[in-house]
């Protein structure tokens, strides 16, 4: 079941690795607005892996939304485009009419 593409040893990070949030403008601006209301985020360095780039998730939530919801859209208007095509040529061969001028 996985595969089997994932073997051992796995490389595990270290945590140190993620003490930079500093370096990323999104997450230096959350902290200094929480400081100016006299808070602070003891866990941020865990949002850096959303902000660093360089790791496969690339962009964090923002760029994931994005490639779920306008990935393949083209294609996806093509067929849309084709399927009214053939539908509506074949409405027109069996009926004598399409649907736009249809009289029900």
């Amino acid at each position: 079941m996985g595969g089997g593409h994932h073997h051992e040893p796995f490389k595990v990070p270290d945590y140190k690795v993620y003490n930079n949030w500093q370096a990323f403008p999104q997450l230096a601006a959350h902290q200094e607005r929480l400081g100016r209301i006299g808070l602070k985020d003891p866990w941020i360095r865990n949002s850096v892996y959303l902000f660093d780039y360089r790791w496969a998730s690339q962009g964090g939530w923002p760029r994931m939304v994005k490639n779920t919801l306008f990935r393949g859209w083209k294609t996806g208007v093509v067929a849309a485009i084709i399927v009214i095509a053939l539908e509506e040529s074949y409405m027109k061969m069996k009926h004598g009419h399409t649907s736009w001028g249809a009289h029900h």
